[in-house]
């Protein structure tokens, strides 16, 4: 099993990602939606108080994969993921079921300057629409904001935990 760790801001504002990883799995079936409201009911314990985007869960769109680094052997199809936020601290949460790493791509970002940047998914040049929707689908407002979270050039591997693919 890998421990999957996502951030709950980015420069300090709210990212929503819990909130926006739940919005894709409850969308899967009727025990994704149970799970919500049980997973929920934990971070109210643990932490004493809802996820940050609970009241406007409606508004946001799904996070479908996420993006990491490909640290050799790390990142395996099949094996199971562990999502949590404030991993390895004392506030580590577990904020979903065990799910499982359905499909790996690789995926080369590269920054443009005077444009939108170049998203590759296992070579393939996505379109400025297909990058815009790639963004979104990996939880940011933009291609902008996607390249900007990784520092500009990056490359890694697309971790999914849905069907889609690129």
């Amino acid at each position: 099993m890998t421990k999957l760790g996502f951030d709950t801001s980015i420069n300090g504002n709210a990212n929503y990602f819990i909130e926006k990883i739940w919005k894709g799995l409850t969308g899967l079936s009727v025990y994704m939606e149970q799970e919500y409201v049980r997973y929920q009911q934990r971070h109210l314990e643990k932490f004493g108080t809802p996820w940050d985007g609970d009241d406007y869960t409606e508004f946001l769109l799904p996070k479908l994969h996420t993006i990491r680094r490909n640290d050799v052997g790390l990142w395996k199809k099949n094996e199971e993921l562990k999502m949590v936020v404030y991993k390895d601290s004392i506030n580590e949460f577990q904020f979903a079921p065990i799910l499982k790493c359905v499909d790996l791509q690789r995926i080369i970002i590269e920054e443009y300057t005077g444009g939108a940047p170049n998203i590759r998914i296992d070579d393939r040049l996505l379109s400025d629409d297909e990058s815009h929707q790639f963004a979104l689908n990996d939880g940011f407002q933009d291609q902008f904001d996607l390249c900007g979270y990784f520092g500009g050039s990056f490359q890694g591997m697309l971790i999914h935990w849905t069907s889609l693919r690129y």
